[in-house]
């Protein structure tokens, strides 16, 4: 995904927040390279993923305690999402060896 990406989905205009967003889109990025095994730009489910990723990142940059829940709430979908990339990457990587 591109940065102005980035942007439209977090609802941000300006240019004020790009270096963080930045940096928070390279950590997504390796998170899911981390968590899958691969990250596949093309892939509409990586893309929302990371999307998801920066989101969580960029509105959680203050959590306080009370919201836990919600943060672990999140944390169940980002692995939910993982495990169905893991499962496709497997499935192209055998695919591909055979």
């Amino acid at each position: 995904m591109k940065l102005e990406d980035i942007k439209i989905y977090l609802r941000i205009d300006g240019d004020e927040e790009d270096g963080l967003l930045n940096t928070m889109m390279a950590a997504g990025e390796e998170y899911i390279r981390s968590a899958v095994g691969a990250y596949d730009n093309t892939d509409p489910t990586a893309q929302v993923l990371l999307a998801a990723i920066v989101q969580n990142m960029y509105d959680n940059r203050e959590l306080m305690q009370s919201e836990q829940q919600t943060k672990k709430r999140i944390e169940y979908t980002f692995q939910s999402i993982i495990l169905q990339l893991r499962m496709k990457y497997e499935l192209k990587k055998e695919e591909t060896e055979t």
